[in-house]
């Protein structure tokens, strides 16, 4: 409370001291209640700040159950180095693997640990263990001897961790030996696969040509019999020297078509580029097999464009491909069936890749242009192709679907051949640049869900160039 002014002078003087000391003491009181307030905030806080940093420890002791739990539960042995270069804690899996116990291990010096397992340029492991402390993921694969001598291969994992101040490696040690194993094997299968395939093509080759001269003499006996000899020679003979003519030509179009293969294996092949009107080509294919149609009573529809241009290629040689693509569909529609026949002109995109470093070829990059390709459509209305062999078809030997089902003789329905024609038509395709594929819902011998087989033929083909990449077909 504040004293009024009294009107005695020494009573007044003294009012005035008492209301500067009230004043003075309000203040203080004022300081000390904002003290009081700070430091209780202060306590709060403390409080708080303690309360999250128990709760830290506690998480971090769960942290820690949690390592070692996931260390001790591991499938891999995984070994913990100190600074100081010594073995701070191994896992059970670790025992197991080297085959010594804990107690054997932990506190051995990383050297020592390394000569106990005879592990191979231990100066090398060694600074991998360095350069992991400074915070490099480091892997090796190496050989380890465990306790009783057991040989093993591992791969090394060695990472830096902290634990407190202090930084360790943690080395994941991981048995490949079986996946060591299993590559050496795969490695070797590949390798035998390889020499297997050159065997295979070197005696498709021999063979082939071996095979030749003796099958020309046969034929050529067969028909001096059959033509300068028929009147000397018994009725049932000169049918069966028919029979043994007819044998031996379907033996040589099997031959040739093996040289057909072999040379293009070996890129021997050679085309004999020329102006090719597609259209006349379809034509005198489908003259070349009239006679099928006519037996097998197949309806042949030609839907051809006449305004497509004329493409450079080997006459020969694509008519040859385009016989064993219809020879193909033949074969596969059943008696009375539809087989359609369409040409077209297609705009692609193109792509060439860059230069083959590896063969040294030098290959010009031409980017990505728009060329014109003609397109053949062979659609019947067959018994279909799987899925699965819809791109194993164009193997060479490769046979579609149960080779018992198949019958005898060049067109017969479902007639097993020698697997040669569509591998060759491929061979073909590739020579000019182009693309051969086929399309179907799959196998079925009831329905006729049938197939469709494309070929894609550029109109200015790069020879013997198969490395165009087909990105986009623009109609």
């Amino acid at each position: 409370m504040r004293i009024q002014e009294v009107p005695v002078y020494e009573f007044n003087e003294l009012a005035k001291n008492i209301n500067v000391m009230s004043a003075y003491l309000k203040n203080r009181d004022e300081e000390i209640r904002k003290n009081y307030q700070e430091l209780e905030r202060t306590h709060s806080e403390l409080h708080s700040s303690y309360l999250k940093l128990e709760h830290l420890s506690h998480e971090l002791e769960k942290s820690e159950e949690l390592y070692k739990s996931l260390m001790e539960d591991a499938s891999d042995a995984i070994v913990v180095v100190g600074e100081d270069e010594s073995v701070k804690m191994v896992n059970k899996m670790a025992e197991e693997f080297f085959g010594y116990s804990a107690r054997e291990l932990v506190g051995l010096p990383l050297t020592k640990m390394l000569l106990l397992l005879n592990i191979e340029n231990i100066p090398k492991i060694h600074k991998i263990f360095k350069d992991a402390s400074q915070g490099l993921h480091i892997a090796e694969e190496m050989q380890i001897v465990k306790k009783g001598g057991a040989l093993v291969v591992s791969r090394l994992h060695a990472s830096s961790i902290e634990s407190g101040n202090d930084r360790l490696v943690q080395a994941i040690f991981r048995d490949v030996t079986k996946e060591r194993e299993i590559m050496m094997n795969l490695e070797k299968s590949a390798a035998d696969l390889v020499r297997l395939n050159k065997m295979k093509d070197s005696f498709l080759g021999l063979a082939s040509h071996e095979l030749k001269t003796p099958l020309t003499v046969i034929m050529g006996y067969a028909e001096l019999i059959t033509t300068d000899m028929a009147d000397k020679v018994d009725h049932t003979v000169l049918e069966m020297v028919g029979n043994i003519s007819s044998a031996a030509m379907r033996l040589d179009n099997i031959i040739k078509d093996m040289v057909d293969v072999s040379m293009i294996d070996e890129k021997r092949l050679q085309l004999k580029i020329d102006d090719v009107h597609v259209n006349q080509l379809v034509r005198d294919a489908v003259k070349e097999l009239a006679f099928f149609f006519s037996m097998r009573k197949q309806k042949l529809t030609l839907q051809l464009d006449e305004s497509i241009p004329a493409i450079k290629g080997d006459m020969f040689r694509l008519v040859q491909l385009f016989s064993n693509v219809l020879g193909n569909a033949i074969k596969f529609t059943p008696d009375g069936g539809e087989i359609t026949v369409t040409t077209s002109a297609k705009y692609l995109l193109r792509s060439k890749q860059s230069a083959d470093s590896v063969q040294g070829q030098s290959i010009v990059n031409i980017g990505k242009e728009h060329h014109l390709y003609v397109e053949i459509a062979v659609a019947d209305t067959g018994i279909g192709i799987d899925r699965e062999d819809q791109v194993r078809i164009f193997d060479k030997f490769y046979e579609a679907g149960n080779i018992e089902e198949h019958s005898t003789g060049k067109v017969a329905f479902k007639a097993k051949g020698a697997g040669l024609g569509l591998s060759i038509a491929k061979g073909i395709v590739d020579m000019h640049g182009g693309e051969i594929w086929v399309e179907s819902p799959g196998y079925n011998s009831d329905s006729g869900s049938g197939s469709i087989f494309h070929i894609l033929l550029p109109l200015n083909p790069l020879v013997g160039d198969s490395s165009l990449d087909y990105m986009n077909l623009l109609h």
